[in-house]
């Protein structure tokens, strides 16, 4: 078996374990959750939460994950590897958790929802137990075990969609008829909450099992070498943040209208944005199944002819999902509530966005195998810096679509930066002209697709139009390249 093909076997499992549950949440938390929650304002309550969720879960792991990746790669080495990142993990964990519940007031104020404080004590245990199983889901990662893997992801998005359906759906039905339960219809965003709790609270006591079997080693030397390592990684972790989840919080501070209006913008932006949601889990589910690829193929003789047709490989698929969202955005975007279908125009922005993101991913694997991973944190700073100061100009003056466009230049100078310094530090011989070329051509496409739907035809010749451009594209690819990428 070739080893594109072992890396598309293993994106397609890892897309099963983290694009199933992610496409589950979008349909109940995006696509759902819009037409419950009417109001935009709800809705950029529960982007905003999760986006401080994202760094503080950083925080709490610390990126051991992906330095298990690096110092457990040899089977020998795994199972030390693993117990002595878990060891401190499991007290930075504990630490942080007591510091949010201690301090749920202030924090609560800070993020200006003073009344609020509980929601701060929540997430410190649904953050704290999703930390305390991260490690667990990176050995299934390293040890091939996607089975288990997906069902874990599986369970936990279930639990959340039940319970959030008996919450918002069930409950309210008996509050009336049953005198100990006290439905507060006002404050339907708690439940969406506290179904993550108890989903986060069930993942964590299913896995306990994991954690004794483990012969519990704490070497202090390696450890060293992968605090050192990791360390960077948190710094890249949290810019990262910035630029994926941070849109609604920057959104509330710099829009130009009022903290109501501005919320409610960022709410309807949200839920648009989140119709590039494929592209993106393909980027994610091509990442979950490439990190461990690229350090298990490391020593190989061919790894950096390999890892440049893997990057062909990953911009045929990518534009070719790119074009397949634009082409059918029009059906897509009627998934949303009408209330949050106005930001629809952002989404072609978002999805070039994501694309030079994937090819981030893959220009950036050189600083990680080659234990240089603080150029993984000036890259993300710099790009951090682009995010806030783009926005800070644009949304005031734009709208929200300057959002769009500081993801947009966020991860096209990460993408170019991730490929120049590899080239200086680990030169890898990559395609950059079939690359190139493919980019534009994903452009040119996008215009035409642009032009048929400002046409005067029917609805029916201007989907049959857009759809044979989108054939067209596919089948160009694919006999061009694609199919030489499967064989080789």
């Amino acid at each position: 078996m070739s080893l594109i093909k072992q890396l598309a076997g293993q994106t397609v499992i890892y897309g099963l374990s983290n694009i199933l549950p992610r496409i589950l949440h979008f349909v109940v938390f995006t696509i759902y959750l819009t037409y419950r929650f009417p109001k935009q304002f709800d809705f950029a309550v529960y982007l905003e939460l999760y986006a401080y969720a994202t760094i503080i879960l950083i925080f709490m792991t610390y990126r051991m994950e992906t330095a298990f990746f690096r110092f457990g790669a040899d089977q020998e080495a795994r199972e030390k590897a693993f117990s002595t990142a878990l060891i401190p993990l499991i007290g930075i964990v504990v630490f942080i958790v007591a510091l949010m519940v201690l301090f749920s007031n202030q924090l609560a104020n800070l993020i200006d929802y003073p009344h609020k404080p509980y929601y701060i004590k929540w997430f410190a245990f649904i953050l704290g137990f999703d930390a305390l199983v991260a490690l667990p889901y990176a050995r299934m990662r390293l040890d091939n075990k996607a089975k288990k893997f997906l069902f874990y992801r599986l369970a936990n998005i279930f639990i959340t969609i039940l319970v959030v359906l008996f919450c918002l759906e069930i409950l309210p039905k008996f509050n009336d008829r049953i005198s100990f339960i006290n439905y507060d219809a006002s404050n339907r965003i708690d439940y969406v909450f506290i179904a993550n709790l108890i989903a986060s609270t069930c993942i964590f006591i299913l896995m306990f099992r994991e954690f004794f079997k483990l012969k519990f080693r704490f070497d202090v030397g390696l450890w060293k070498k992968m605090i050192w390592y990791s360390l960077p990684l948190v710094v890249v972790g949290i810019a990262g943040s910035i630029n994926q989840s941070f849109a609604p919080v920057l959104q509330k501070k710099f829009l130009a209208g009022d903290y109501l209006n501005n919320m409610t913008n960022a709410g309807i932006y949200g839920a648009a944005a989140k119709l590039a949601l494929l592209l993106n889990l393909f980027t994610v589910a091509f990442n979950y199944a490439a990190e461990p690829f690229f350090f298990n193929n490391a020593k190989n003789k061919d790894s950096k002819l390999v890892y440049g047709k893997v990057a062909l490989a990953f911009t045929l698929v990518a534009t070719s999902v790119l074009l397949f969202i634009s082409t059918y955005m029009a059906q897509i975007g009627n998934i949303l509530g009408p209330n949050y279908r106005a930001a629809l125009p952002i989404v072609p922005i978002l999805l070039y966005a994501y694309l030079f993101l994937g090819l981030y991913y893959n220009f950036s694997i050189w600083y990680k195998l080659n234990d240089k991973t603080y150029w993984g944190a000036i890259i993300s700073i710099c790009a951090a810096l682009i995010t806030l100061v783009v926005s800070i100009y644009t949304l005031p003056r734009l709208g929200y679509i300057g959002s769009a466009w500081a993801a947009l230049a966020c991860y096209s100078f990460m993408a170019l930066t991730g490929w120049l310094t590899g080239q200086k530090y680990y030169p890898i011989n990559y395609p950059m002209l079939k690359i190139l070329r493919y980019i534009f051509l994903a452009l040119l496409f996008s215009l035409a697709l642009y032009l048929i739907d400002q046409s005067n035809w029917s609805s029916s010749l201007i989907l049959g139009g857009k759809t044979l451009l989108l054939l067209a594209f596919i089948a160009m690819a694919w006999f061009r390249d694609g199919k030489k990428l499967i064989i080789s």
